[in-house]
């Protein structure tokens, strides 16, 4: 289905920039309402809606860009609208079912959910409230992938701000009602996790138009249509599960590893000995590290990947050296910011977790989960570029190993090193999958990239920051105290003196080249002032 090219260059040119906006908000958004919200209602409160925000995670992604994709493809494949329009039908019908089966698994199977999580009956609830949102997810999945499919992108966006707005309000204010009125941590919990329905309601009024449109087919056409063989359910089964799987597990990566964290953290802590309550707080504060990772990986994975929808342009119109370029750029670019930001927040990791959150508890254990940052960002820049060059051979499977280590190693490492392991098995799950998608890059684009260089002088630079900046904060501790609010303001000192310290380091070492500080935030203003020749 093809509008004029005009209109579609228009469409694409504006909706592209507002959905890489929305997309970079919401994540933004996604990572700040947790820190309120665990001031708000403490460690205890926070374990309860970490334990099940991994459902919610799965089905925002869902119907957000696992099922809109695969849609989108399909109806862009088509030769005209009833086309367009009755494929999406037909995937709106496939998804309605699979949409109730997985309600119906979580409201009646909420009980047995919540006792594998820990043992906590008392979480059902708290599931039961975030599965409605499942049965909105085909409207909004059908309606987003159809527009998308025509290229009209503003719909997306702007159901999905609506979407993320409307959720954290209605969280940050039941959050708020249930402090004031000393509501149970499981009723605190139960409507919050409210906020997702409600969210997913608002988009798909917003959204309804569009959806509507899909069932403005032509009785004699459909009938039409309904023999021909690309619209055969099993055809479309096949097709949506096997394109869609792999979209579904890369978007929800890091979701899946805290679906793990929900059900093995708190009992391993239980058979290590501690009770309930001491393991529930103390996975309430593991739990702090899912937001910063989250905050940690918006730079690096955004600048990254601005680079990537061209490559398969270049590669299928043969542009090697064009796409060589843009790949070590993406690849040189995502490495050194992530090594940059991940050391910077360690370096101030005890500030920030006590400013954040209120309490330097659990320092160490949040410091080994936020170098999962590394290899998380790698993946997801590395799994993009694989698709436009179309190797995701057995990238789905190696997916679920890496999983399956998750889990087994959380058994393992928790015996032993109680609450660090959990943080360390994510990182060793997420090196797994990294090793694999690194495997499969071809061997000569990594060839002529500066990789060891970028490497040596990356964490030479991050060490001296990292260093720099933990005696900086020693220092101004000892004059100025560790209260809370004055924590802040070292903090905020220490952040700004790490980025003109390391991007300082950039510059004067030839870390990158002058087009690729071009491309990251006000790189025009540094290599004006700086006056750089090129670094070949």
């Amino acid at each position: 289905m093809q509008p004029k090219k005009k209109e579609q260059s228009n469409n694409l040119i504006a909706g592209a920039g507002i959905l890489t906006l929305t997309g970079l908000v919401a994540k933004i958004l996604s990572a700040l309402y947790r820190i309120p919200l665990q001031n708000l209602v403490g460690n205890r409160g926070f374990y309860v809606y970490q334990q099940v925000y991994p459902i919610y995670g799965i089905g925002v992604v869902l119907a957000l860009s696992g099922w809109p994709l695969v849609i989108s493809k399909l109806v862009s494949e088509q030769p005209d609208v009833q086309h367009a329009k009755f494929i999406a039908q037909r995937l709106h019908h496939l998804l309605t079912i699979v949409s109730i089966l997985i309600f119906l698994g979580l409201f009646i199977g909420a009980p047995i959910l919540a006792r594998g999580m820990g043992g906590d009956p008392a979480l059902a609830p708290v599931i039961q409230a975030v599965a409605w949102m499942f049965l909105l997810m085909p409207l909004l999945a059908t309606a987003r992938g159809y527009s998308q499919g025509a290229f009209e992108i503003l719909p997306t966006a702007f159901s999905q701000m609506i979407e993320q707005i409307v959720r954290v309000s209605v969280i940050v204010f039941f959050a708020v009602w249930a402090n004031q009125q000393q509501w149970s941590i499981y009723k605190m919990g139960t409507w919050t996790m409210a906020g997702a329905p409600i969210a997913s309601f608002f988009a798909a009024l917003f959204i309804f138009k569009k959806y509507r449109e899909i069932y403005t087919v032509d009785k004699v056409e459909r009938e039409k249509l309904k023999k021909a063989p690309q619209f055969q359910w099993r055809l479309l089964i096949h097709r949506t599960w096997s394109e869609g799987g792999l979209l579904v597990l890369v978007a929800a990566l890091l979701v899946l590893f805290q679906l793990v964290d929900a059900f093995t953290v708190k009992q391993n802590l239980v058979v290590n000995g501690l009770n309930e309550i001491h393991a529930e707080n103390l996975k309430g504060v593991y739990d702090r590290g899912q937001p910063l990772v989250q905050l940690g990986m918006v730079l690096a994975t955004s600048i990254g990947a601005a680079l990537i929808p061209n490559l398969r342009h270049y590669y299928v119109t043969n542009q090697q050296q064009q796409f060589k370029k843009d790949f070590a750029s993406s690849i040189r670019l995502s490495l050194l910011l992530i090594i940059a930001t991940t050391s910077g927040m360690l370096a101030v990791l005890p500030q920030l977790n006590q400013s954040l959150f209120g309490s330097r508890e659990g320092t160490f254990v949040l410091g080994l989960y936020i170098l999962s940052m590394i290899p998380a960002t790698m993946i997801l820049v590395l799994i993009t570029i694989l698709q436009s060059l179309g190797r995701t051979q057995n990238l789905t499977s190696v997916i679920l190993i890496g999983i399956s280590l998750k889990w087994i190693l959380n058994d393992v490492f928790m015996r032993f090193i109680g609450l660090s392991g959990a943080s360390l098995a994510t990182v060793v799950g997420l090196i797994v999958i990294l090793g694999y998608t690194i495997w499969c890059i071809p061997k000569e684009l990594w060839s002529g990239l500066g990789l060891r260089s970028l490497i040596c002088k990356g964490l030479a630079l991050s060490t001296v920051m990292l260093s720099l900046v933990w005696i900086m904060m020693k220092i101004f501790e000892h004059y100025f105290g560790s209260q809370r609010i004055t924590t802040v303001w070292g903090l905020i000192l220490g952040v700004v003196f790490g980025i003109l310290l390391f991007g300082s380091g950039v510059v004067k070492w030839q870390v990158l080249t002058t087009n690729e500080i071009r491309l990251l935030p006000k790189g025009e203003t540094v290599v004006a002032k700086m006056n750089l020749n090129e670094v070949k």
